[in-house]
C-alpha cells in the first residue's frame, strides 16, 4: 500500500462535485482533490479556486490519462456515468459514481466487468445520505399524521 491520501479526480463541477469534494476535505489525511474535468472551462475554473485543485481538465478522457490521479468520483449526468466508468477502469483508476450508478441493468453489468477486468474498486455513493442536515432529520420522531397511513 502506499504512502498518503488517495489521489482523486473529479468528474463534473456542479452540486454534486461539491459534496464530494467537502466530503474528501474532511478526510484529507486519507484523500485529496488533485485534478477537476467539466466540459464548461468556467465551471471547473471555479471549482479548482473553490477547493485549491491543481489540475483542470475540460475532457474527462484527458483525466483518465493523468498517471497522479489514483481514483475518480463521477458527478455526471447519469446518461454518462457508465461510459465514464468504463473508461476510468481501463485506465486503471477506482472510481465512485454518484447515483444512480446508471440508468439501465446492462450498464451496470458493463460497470462491473470493466471495474474487475481492470482489477479496480467500483464504489456507489449517496452522499447525501450523511449529509449533517438529513442525519438530524432522521432523529426527529415521525409525525403523528404520517404513522397513520403506514
Amino acid at each position: 500500500m502506499k504512502n498518503g491520501p488517495v489521489r482523486v479526480g473529479i468528474i463534473g463541477s456542479q452540486f454534486q462535485a461539491d459534496c464530494h469534494a467537502a466530503a474528501i476535505g474532511m478526510v484529507e489525511e486519507d484523500m485529496s482533490v488533485v485534478a477537476v474535468a467539466s466540459p464548461t472551462a468556467a465551471h471547473a475554473q471555479a471549482f479548482a479556486d473553490r477547493y485549491k485543485v491543481p489540475k483542470i481538465y475540460n475532457d474527462y478522457k484527458e483525466l483518465a490519462r493523468d498517471p497522479q490521479v489514483e481514483a475518480v468520483t463521477i458527478t455526471a449526468p447519469n446518461a454518462l456515468h457508465c461510459e465514464m466508468t468504463v473508461t476510468m477502469a481501463q485506465a486503471g483508476k477506482h472510481v465512485i459514481c454518484e447515483k444512480p450508478l446508471c440508468v439501465t441493468l446492462d450498464e451496470a453489468d458493463r460497470m462491473i466487468a470493466a471495474c474487475r477486468a481492470n482489477g479496480v474498486l467500483l464504489l456507489y455513493a449517496e452522499s447525501l445520505l450523511f449529509t449533517p442536515k438529513y442525519v438530524r432529520r432522521r432523529k426527529w420522531p415521525t409525525p403523528a399524521r404520517l404513522v397513520e397511513y403506514t
